[in-house]
């Protein structure tokens, strides 16, 4: 079961308080522990790129009669993707880029590079609407040891949670359940991939 998630956020409002929303900050960092999937664990040795949109990823909009927005992701795709990716392989090893010429590639079966490239959120605009809503895609590019292509996948996750307290805090909820679920769907569904199922086929052989 996935652990309480800590929130770090905060809501600035400029001068005229909170009835001017146009001068008002509304920031969430996104911060969880992600459980660890049990999934029967691949005989591969995978390089591990986290692209800079990923690992650095902050989403910024000012959303029309409202407040501007900064959601950072950055480390919340980190713990959930290092774990995810060391319980698929049986060796990670994180590098920098999918060059196979790298040097740092050696002795890898292939190299797999992640990044996160659609965030979309929707938010209360009245009192009457209760629910946050997040979109998301991940980015899979799974590459073999001569630097071919495998596999290009996209990964999407959606979140919906319930206002409680504030309009950050349910970002923050609907966030992760985004992720979780994008989370799940690589760890059960990346062998089902036909490109990945014939890659591992020839290795086998």
């Amino acid at each position: 079961m996935l652990k309480a998630a800590k929130r770090i956020s905060f809501h600035i409002c400029g001068a005229g308080g909170a009835l001017a929303l146009a001068g008002c900050t509304s920031a969430v960092v996104v911060e969880s522990e992600f459980p660890t999937p049990l999934v029967e664990q691949l005989p591969v040795s995978i390089g591990l790129v986290f692209e800079p949109e990923l690992r650095d990823f902050i989403h910024a909009e000012a959303l029309p009669r409202s407040s501007t927005w900064t959601i950072d992701l950055g480390d919340a795709n980190l713990a959930m993707l290092r774990p995810l990716f060391e319980a698929m392989f049986a060796t990670t090893r994180e590098i920098e880029d999918l060059s196979p010429a790298a040097g740092n590639a050696a002795s890898l079966d292939a190299i797999l590079s992640s990044t996160l490239e659609t965030f979309q959120f929707d938010v209360p605009q009245t009192t009457r609407d209760e629910f946050v809503e997040v979109w998301l895609q991940y980015r899979l590019q799974l590459v073999d040891a001569n630097g071919l292509l495998i596999v290009d996948w996209p990964v999407k996750g959606w979140g919906k949670a319930e206002v409680y307290r504030d309009r950050e805090e349910a970002v923050q909820r609907a966030a992760i359940v985004a992720m979780r679920e994008a989370g799940a769907t690589i760890s059960t569904e990346f062998t089902e991939q036909t490109p990945v199922q014939n890659w591992l086929l020839r290795r086998s052989r």
